[in-house]
């Protein structure tokens, strides 16, 4: 699926289908100190619903999968998806994944307790979808948000 925004690369179409192998062979980036963190948060953990936006091909869910939070994973790129879905099998993860834009996620209100979006917090339509991604919070009253070095949290405090 081609993407066009303004404020990137001018405006020029680009697609993170195309490399969507390659992203699920060489893309496990986030080095070992960013799970601590989160978790040191009480973030992404047994007995918490996350969702994760712009998951690609599921490395933050994947990564944080044996701290034993539910992840649900969307991205815009069905490529992307289906390279997430191949690799949380192999490893017999159950993690539920969704081909979306984040400006068109459809779930319930007060869902989850954390939604998350590495890396890719600023191709969204922020106008569009924060509203959206706060209603979906369990306790969307007392949020807040956390960027650690480009990585964007949303979470309801327990």
């Amino acid at each position: 699926m081609e993407i066009i925004n303004k404020a990137i690369d001018d405006g020029k179409a680009f697609d993170w289908g195309r490399t969507s192998s390659n992203y699920a062979k060489y893309r496990d980036i986030y080095p070992e100190i960013f799970y601590e963190k989160i978790v040191k948060r009480n973030l992404c953990i047994k007995g918490q619903k996350v969702l994760d936006l712009g998951t690609g091909t599921g490395v933050l869910p994947r990564n944080m999968y044996h701290y034993g939070a539910e992840w649900f994973g969307t991205d815009i790129s069905e490529n992307q998806i289906l390279q997430a879905e191949r690799l949380s099998e192999e490893s017999s993860m159950r993690i539920q994944y969704k081909a979306v834009a984040a400006e068109d996620i459809d779930f319930p209100n007060h869902t989850f307790d954390v939604i998350t979006a590495c890396q890719c917090f600023f191709y969204f339509d922020h106008k569009k979808a924060m509203p959206k991604l706060f209603h979906m919070l369990k306790r969307m009253e007392d949020y807040y948000c956390s960027i650690w070095r480009g990585r964007f949290l949303i979470t309801g405090r327990n």
